[in-house]
């Protein structure tokens, strides 16, 4: 398979990062990277745009469409997680998270949010009708590293997983908030974390692109990441899962190596990848873009 490039939308003077298709047909929601932290929302179709989503005071760390694809959450720097509908500029619940930083994703159903806070290596569960009133649910994550994305497995939201920065995915149970497995991609040992100590861990995490290289199959039984060597690698969730309970009670989830490895496509780090349900194929993007069509 192969794609050809049919039109070109330029966000020079706002940069764009974590598009996300929105609302309308033609129509893409992306947060800025220049002069503030505005989420625009852009008809590619007439390349202009519709809305602004003002709110964040800090770059916008996750974007993601609920179900409903009129309904956006976002997440920033600023320790606020925010619910928005694409016909209002403002935004529709906000609640502030605090630590280093969040991000943050919205589960199969609409109804759940759930944010995971830099620093405090923890996971909240929010109600979205009742975001303001706070966690109905928490656990602390047993990790040193800082979770720079995170994602419900489709189609039922039963796990998470979270794109941790020392370059290894966990899979949470979504109901018990506890880690079932650790994935490790195909460069042992690379470090994500960033080494200037003046900044965030999970900001220049999201400035290198790190957190969106991780996503799903529609299923929800597989995991695909992109790895540092330019790879993509994918695992079995189930597999991966059924081995850390295959061990004694209380015992570490399992450490579990890919499935399997595409590879020979990209000369670099991969830090995007997703997946197209309607075609049933994946993107994975580092200097070029590709398409994988099976597993």
């Amino acid at each position: 398979m192969s794609g050809t490039r049919a039109q070109v939308s330029y966000s020079k003077k706002y940069g764009c990062n974590l598009a996300r298709f929105a609302g309308q047909p033609g129509c893409v929601a992306y947060a800025s990277t220049k002069l503030n932290d505005t989420v625009r929302y852009l008809s590619y179709e007439t390349n202009q745009f519709i809305r602004y989503f003002v709110g964040h005071t800090g770059m916008v760390t996750s974007l993601q469409r609920a179900p409903d694809a009129q309904s956006l959450v976002s997440a920033g720097m600023d320790g606020t997680v925010r619910m928005w509908s694409v016909d209002e500029v403002k935004p529709t619940g906000t609640v502030s998270v605090g630590g280093d930083g969040v991000v943050a994703a919205i589960d199969p159903s609409g109804v759940v949010v759930a944010a995971a806070v830099a620093g405090a290596r923890e996971i909240r569960l929010y109600d979205v009708r009742k975001l303001t009133r706070g966690a109905f649910a928490s656990a602390v994550l047993d990790t040193r590293a800082t979770c720079a994305g995170l994602e419900f497995a489709r189609p039922t939201g039963a796990h998470m997983v979270l794109a941790m920065s020392d370059g290894t995915v966990l899979v949470v149970d979504a109901f018990a908030l506890g880690v079932r497995a650790v994935l490790v991609d195909t460069a042992p040992g690379t470090d994500r974390s960033a080494a200037d100590l003046s900044a965030p861990v999970l900001q220049q995490m999201q400035e290198r692109r790190f957190g969106q290289g991780v996503t799903t199959t529609p299923d929800g039984r597989t995991v695909i990441a992109g790895c540092e060597n330019g790879s993509v690698a994918y695992w079995d969730i189930e597999a991966a899962v059924a081995r850390s309970g295959a061990g004694p009670r209380g015992a570490a989830p399992a450490v579990c190596a890919p499935t399997g490895v595409w590879s020979g496509s990209h000369d670099g780090p991969v830090g995007v990848c997703a997946f197209n349900p309607e075609l049933m194929e994946c993107a994975s993007g580092a200097q070029a873009l590709t398409l994988w069509t099976s597993i």
